[in-house]
């Protein structure tokens, strides 16, 4: 029996600690030729940027939900790029990669002006550079929205891997396909919870610390922290519709598998691909995985390097 071929195992692996340890050269040798900047929007908010810059070719990173520039499903893919010749340019959203200390605001999903500023910030920069934009799981739903702004016209192609699609029924996936994956995402949240509460003195925030799934935790910051009414509405303001997709007008490449425990590729399925934005589903992968064997090769990161490495036709 292929152990790859399970969608939960292969998310598992993918996150674990044996490939962590596989990947130390690597990281330390990006994070050695990486430079940090805090990029400040026009709204305060301050996030951190890590960027090589040695070659024309450039590839930034959103890693997925309270993922960090480490991630272990990104530094492998950037590793690959860099081989290339790419810039990696590794973005920090909001409460990402330990940086509650940043902003007292929380983060949210739907509040991704920051990011599309961050974006075209690097846009600004290197006008005559080839620019591209990878996403994975939360990060890829934030890259295909950043991809459809009608600020942002200067990518060569987008990459996301794992999207939300629709962010109600992969709550619902997370909270009840495994109890593995509910107590890593409701673990994370909490984790970076605590560290706000510590740093800003939040108190009304120390109640979602007693909730021990994601959809309760999703209704008491809905109804105490943001702006929407209820769930639905929270939901619906960062969910790829057709519209999105229509909205996108380069290259890019949706890369979804059918066994992923955390994504239901589903909602994927009901929405029609265009010229410009294809498709890629997977028999096997699970969620961020794609991973083939116990060397963690992916056929599916070499793939995608290929693409970015030829000459666009758009």
């Amino acid at each position: 029996m292929n152990l790859f071929k399970n969608g939960l195992f292969n998310t598992l692996i993918a996150s674990s600690p044996i490939r962590e340890i596989h990947q130390k050269p690597i990281r330390k040798k990006i994070n050695k030729i990486s430079s940090k900047q805090i990029f400040t929007s026009s709204n305060s908010q301050s996030i951190e940027i890590f960027e090589t810059n040695l070659h024309k070719k450039k590839v930034i990173f959103f890693p997925g939900w309270l993922g960090h520039k480490d991630s272990k499903y990104l530094i492998p893919l950037a590793n690959l790029l860099h081989i290339k010749n790419f810039d990696i340019i590794r973005i920090h959203p909001i409460d990402h990669g330990n940086t509650e200390h940043l902003n007292k605001d929380f983060f949210r999903a739907t509040d991704i002006q920051t990011l599309i500023e961050a974006v075209q910030s690097i846009g600004n920069k290197y006008p005559h550079n080839e620019i591209h934009l990878i996403g994975f799981s939360l990060g890829g739903n934030i890259a295909l929205r950043i991809s459809a702004s009608a600020t942002i016209n200067f990518l060569k192609s987008t990459v996301v891997l794992s999207p939300v699609i629709d962010p109600e029924i992969s709550m619902h996936a997370m909270d009840n396909t495994s109890w593995i994956l509910k107590k890593y995402f409701v673990n994370k949240w909490q984790k970076t919870l605590r560290r706000k509460i510590r740093l800003y003195e939040i108190d009304n925030a120390e109640e979602a610390l007693k909730y021990k799934n994601l959809e309760e935790m999703t209704e008491f910051f809905t109804e105490n922290f943001s702006p929407h009414e209820n769930t639905k509405e929270l939901f619906s303001r960062y969910a790829i519709t057709q519209d999105t997709i229509d909205r996108i007008k380069h290259n890019t490449h949706i890369y979804s598998s059918i066994d992923d425990p955390c994504v239901p590729i589903e909602p994927l399925h009901k929405l029609d691909q265009t010229d410009y934005v294809v498709f890629k589903s997977q028999q096997y992968g699970g969620h961020c995985g794609f991973i083939d064997d116990f060397k963690f090769s992916s056929s599916v990161y070499e793939e995608i390097v290929s693409k970015l490495d030829e000459p666009i036709t758009h």
